[in-house]
């Protein structure tokens, strides 16, 4: 079987969660063979061939990227060529060259739209590219999603139920393993059978509560919110670490200073490693996306694996089911301050209640979002697919 999937960038240039989900399809089904057909990170790459962790990319050079959209005719005329052979087209939405490749029947095999979110964020352009993201779903043999949720909160995708598959993203096993030498380390330090090889940072004494953001910078992350309700605390020995770039970066800075917040702490880009190190040293983590754009946070995962609470919104996405409410930590209202910065402070405050939720999430996690099950159900769809089985079952239906 040979699966070759299309979005506007990829790892090293980019690519976030979309290119998690796209590295955890290639790898985890290693005994077919891959293409990944993207664009260069900026205009003034050529188009090339690449590998990148054992997996090909094609690289396709881009004219201009208006809205954060990649434009580039190398990309339709990739698409037509390098899917002839091709069982599996997965396109990854949203991204519209993807979309127009569909219009002009450009792809062959059958056509997989992995939905990752919606395109709030772009309301003026909707009335425009909604036709024809109707035509791709119209196309689609099969449509993915995170969670049942992102259906039913999408009047766009409702209309596509039936050919809707759920398939939750998952944890990498970098992360379990680390989360679980993590766990380990804790208990022996608790135990007090092994304080030698615990980690320093599990040994400091009286340190202040440490509270994790990891993300994009970016509009839809709510970290005005973040930092307006951080900035309520009143428990004083608390401590904000914001992990990554974007957009927004100097103007929440800007606007800690007005808050006049002295440990809040932006890291900026860092590595996988370093991120790690950041989970282990947290108490919790803090998502306060405020759009529905945040259809899952693979980053809740990372975190759960470690054991750690974590505090979301309650979107219209799958957001709060990944980590819920009472159970693995706190689900308050987007963009309420005063409910963030009530339950950052029930959480700094109440240490046996984080151990409660952190041993939740992790059993969670290990049960429910793992690679294999992962890989397992999209091998599934795919396999339907190619011996005409979901094909049968829509025209029959």
């Amino acid at each position: 079987m040979k699966i070759t999937q299309l979005f506007k960038i990829y790892w090293p240039d980019n690519g976030g969660g979309i290119a998690k989900v796209m590295e955890s399809i290639a790898s985890g089904l290693s005994d077919c063979q891959h293409e990944i057909i993207v664009c260069q990170g900026n205009r003034h790459k050529k188009s090339m061939d690449d590998r990148y962790q054992g997996i090909a990319v094609r690289r396709c050079r881009q004219i201009f990227s208006p809205v954060s959209t990649p434009v580039s005719l190398r990309f339709l005329y990739d698409v037509k060529k390098r899917t002839k052979d091709t069982d599996i087209v997965i396109s990854h939405f949203p991204y519209p060259m993807a979309d127009l490749a569909v219009l002009f029947g450009l792809y062959s095999g059958r056509l997989v739209v992995w939905w990752h979110c919606g395109f709030e964020k772009y309301e003026k352009l909707a009335p425009f590219y909604r036709p024809l993201v109707r035509h791709t779903l119209n196309k689609a043999d099969r449509i993915l999603v995170s969670s049942k949720e992102n259906i039913k909160n999408s009047a766009l995708l409702w209309r596509y139920r039936k050919k809707c598959s759920v398939i939750p993203f998952c944890v990498d096993h970098e992360y379990l393993e680390r989360g679980n030498a993590y766990l380990q380390a804790c208990e022996m330090q608790k135990s007090k059978t092994a304080q030698k090889i615990a980690p320093k940072e599990l040994m400091a004494k009286n340190r202040p509560v440490r509270i994790l953001f990891i993300g994009r910078l970016v509009w839809y992350k709510g970290c005005d919110v973040l930092l307006k309700a951080f900035a309520k605390i009143r428990h004083t020995d608390c401590q904000l670490i914001l992990v990554g770039g974007g957009p927004l970066e100097k103007e929440l800075k800007d606007l800690a200073a007005a808050l006049k917040l002295k440990n809040v702490i932006f890291t900026g880009m860092i590595s996988e490693e370093e991120k790690m190190r950041q989970i282990e040293d947290c108490d919790f983590l803090v998502l306060p996306s405020v759009s529905k754009a945040e259809a899952f946070a693979v980053v809740q995962l990372e975190a759960m694996a470690f054991g750690k609470p974590v505090i979301n919104t309650a979107l219209k996405s799958g957001v709060p089911y990944v980590s819920v409410d009472g159970v693995t930590g706190k689900t308050v209202t987007p963009r309420s301050v005063r409910e963030l910065t009530a339950a950052m402070e029930e959480l700094a405050c109440n240490e046996p209640l984080r151990a409660q939720y952190g041993a939740n999430a992790r059993r969670i996690v290990q049960q429910e979002y793992t690679q294999e099950l992962m890989v397992s159900r999209h091998r599934r769809v795919f396999e339907q697919l190619c011996n005409g089985t979901e094909v049968q079952k829509r025209h029959k239906a």
